[in-house]
């Protein structure tokens, strides 16, 4: 078949709708292209008007300036003084809104953490080209889906805190919301230098095989400027299982050994299979949960002696505790990590623990007093928990309230007394010095002062029973003594005189000195009778306790050779008065105690009456700044074992080494006693000792402070 040729006319179509077609395309491109071009143009544009802006607004700023420079730096000023003012005011204002901006921004700005690729949420770029737009928007679904999964690895973190020992006490520190930035750190082979501070990091490596609550007690009652940083996570029992399985199988090869050596069991070996089989059943019936566990501790100082003495406390310390802290030797960095608050452990020094043992190493739990029914002293100092005491529930009701002059002790005696009243106690106060005075008149009770005016008949007696009357003598007998020196006591004739005294009815002074007649005792005591004394302890005054509230002021007498006596004398009598047991609660309170240490046998009385104070339900309440008087006489010793309830205030550092001989504490506790502060305690009760801080209520405040 012959092709026949196509005509030049349709070839000449063809060829025409070609070049249309590709016109069209060509001229779609470069519309594209200009819509493209305009639209960066528009940029531009806004960035050069943007750019023109601020050059307008820098040029009128610097324009004051400017004039200040030329005026100052080229020869005579050209512009006058207000207007030169008026430069400089402007120019240090913009100067002052610049800074305070860049504070803003430095403030507001966090730290962003390579584990965090977004810290805020993104937002779209909008854009009038559609093809823009569609990348701004895929760009924006892809941040946006880093950002959500940011923040659902955050809520999943396993638990980490920080807990923090400084002058200012013990904090928790879990915010992981604070600022940090980055500081000029330098790392050494024991330590890093952070700014001006010297830190040091240990990890726990060892700890006992039997642990109590209180472990970790003593490390924070310590004085050392100590962080702990903990790390805690759920582990699976399996491993704790596993572990425990070996060591029982190598507890029963020993046993084994023995008996093939013909040796006895080891009764230690037997009891520890007991408790790993113990143990062992716990965690298969899961009572036990496992937990992988790490502590990390830091020491901060000033310089490279403070650091070194700091570690040897601090092994001091734990090595009493049977705990180990190594420290890292070139990793001092990566501990140091440790302590930011990212939950990243990047150390990994943990072990596998039960759930008991990880609750016993965390260091939240602390010794605490709470008698029930008790009265309200302060606020612990550990854990900021309230302080109640009650002196009537324990082996006796004696209380000791010991600190140097100012630390505090009338005021912590006036609370006690005052909260002790409010309970419907009974409160006689033998008061050297006139300290209680203002608190008893206003709580409505009756103040008993002693002068040549006011004195007291010291051989009355409440009861006729002849028992009574012959303890009454021995007393009498050790009153006198302190008027009559040893060259003349004759305690069998003065015994002699007491009793025909009381036989022949009404005693007084003058009869008794009648019956002394011939006897250098005479002499001695007609002081009390018609001497410099007389009016004081020979009057016809009886005492009586019939208030709620009984201060004996002995403030009027003013030398102490007539104090002294006369708190032995109104001791004896008050507690002649309260021999027999009515079932109402009382409590003595005997400032200047130590005076009652003086002679022997009036030391003696002191013993034995807060020894029995329990039998008649009275507690004695001795207050004292001299608390060697008591440490340095084995009476007086025996008088502070047998108060239940102690409260010690700021010590002299002479005394604290005789203090430890009575009071159990530890060394760093007796340095503490050293420099307590005002209102700071140490609260003794039976088994347990807190730190406690006094707390003075507000309605008390004109009670207990005394111009």
């Amino acid at each position: 078949m012959k092709l026949q040729t196509i005509p030049t006319s349709i070839k000449n179509s063809f060829k025409n709708a070609y070049n249309d077609v590709r016109t069209f395309n060509l001229s779609q491109r470069l519309q594209n292209r200009l819509e493209h071009l305009s639209y960066e143009k528009e940029k531009q544009d806004e960035e050069l008007k943007k750019l023109k802006r601020q050059y307008a607004l820098y040029k009128t700023k610097s324009k004051g300036i400017s004039e200040i420079e030329e005026s100052f730096f080229n020869g005579e000023p050209k512009i006058n003084d207000s207007k030169l003012k008026l430069a400089l005011r402007d120019e240090i204002k913009r100067l002052m809104d610049v800074i305070e901006k860049q504070q803003e921004l430095i403030e507001q700005t966090p730290f962003i953490h390579n584990q965090l690729p977004l810290v805020h949420k993104p937002s779209i770029v909008k854009t009038k080209n559609p093809i823009w737009f569609v990348r701004n928007y895929f760009k924006y679904r892809k941040d946006l889906k880093l950002y959500y999964k940011a923040l659902e690895t955050s809520r999943k973190a396993e638990v980490h805190l920080n807990i923090e020992n400084d002058a200012n006490g013990l904090k928790v520190e879990r915010n992981g919301h604070k600022i940090y930035k980055s500081e000029y750190i330098q790392e050494h082979d024991s330590h890093v230098q952070v700014g001006e501070k010297l830190k040091r990091y240990y990890y726990l490596a060892d700890i006992p095989a039997y642990l109590s609550p209180y472990v970790f007690f003593r490390l924070l009652s310590s004085a050392l400027p100590f962080t702990i940083s903990i790390f805690i996570q759920p582990s699976p029992s399996s491993e704790l299982l596993k572990k425990a399985r070996q060591r029982l199988s190598v507890l029963e090869m020993q046993q084994n050994e023995r008996l093939k050596q013909g040796k006895l069991r080891d009764q230690q070996v037997d009891k520890n299979i007991e408790e790993v089989m113990s143990f062992i059943d716990e965690l298969v019936h899961e009572a036990e949960k496992g937990v992988l566990y790490s502590l990390y501790l830091q020491l901060e100082a000033k310089d490279t002696k403070q650091l070194s003495d700091l570690h040897k406390q601090l092994q001091n310390i734990t090595g009493t505790m049977d705990m180990t802290f190594n420290q890292y030797t070139y990793g001092q960095k990566q501990a140091f990590k440790n302590f930011l608050p990212f939950n990243i452990d990047h150390v990994q020094e943990n072990r596998i623990l039960q759930s008991t043992a990880a609750s016993y190493l965390l260091p939240f739990v602390s010794k605490q007093l709470n008698d029930p029914d008790g009265v309200f002293v302060g606020v612990n100092a550990y854990n900021n928990s309230l302080a109640f005491v009650n002196p009537f529930t324990s082996r006796n009701n004696n209380i000791n309230i010991f600190g140097v002059s100012g630390s505090g002790k009338s005021v912590t005696s006036k609370i006690l007394l005052n909260r002790l009243y409010m309970r419907g106690v009974q409160i006689i106060v033998i008061d050297p010095e006139g300290e209680y005075v203002n608190i008893a008149k206003s709580l409505g009770g009756e103040v008993i002062s002693f002068s040549r005016e006011n004195g007291i008949n010291p051989f009355y007696v409440s009861s006729l029973q002849e028992n009574d009357i012959l303890d009454h003598i021995s007393t009498l007998k050790t009153f006198f003594k302190f008027f009559i020196p040893p060259v003349h006591y004759d305690g069998a004739f003065l015994d002699e005189a007491l009793i025909k005294l009381y036989d022949q009815g009404t005693p007084t002074f003058e009869n008794l000195l009648e019956l002394l007649k011939n006897n250098p005792m005479q002499k001695d005591l007609s002081v009390l009778s018609t001497g410099s004394l007389r009016g004081v302890f020979n009057s016809s005054r009886k005492l009586e306790l019939n208030n709620d509230i009984i201060v004996l002021d002995l403030h009027d007498l003013k030398k102490d050779e007539k104090r002294d006596p006369a708190m032995y004398l109104l001791t004896s009598l008050i507690w002649n008065l309260v021999n027999k047991y009515n079932g109402k609660k009382r409590m003595l309170f005997i400032d200047e105690a130590h005076k009652l240490l003086i002679d022997p046998e009036v030391t003696i009385f002191f013993r034995e009456l807060v020894k029995q104070a329990r039998k008649r339900n009275i507690g004695v309440v001795s207050i004292t700044q001299d608390v060697e008087d008591f440490l340095d006489n084995e009476y007086g010793k025996a008088i502070v074992t047998n108060s239940e309830t102690k409260i010690l205030l700021k010590q002299s550092y002479a005394t604290l080494g005789d203090i430890g001989t009575i009071y159990p504490m530890t060394d760093e506790e007796k340095q503490q006693l050293g420099h307590l502060g005002i209102g700071e305690v140490v609260l003794f009760r039976e088994n347990e000792h807190v730190r406690v801080n006094i707390i003075v209520l507000p309605f008390e405040q004109p009670l207990v402070f005394t111009s």
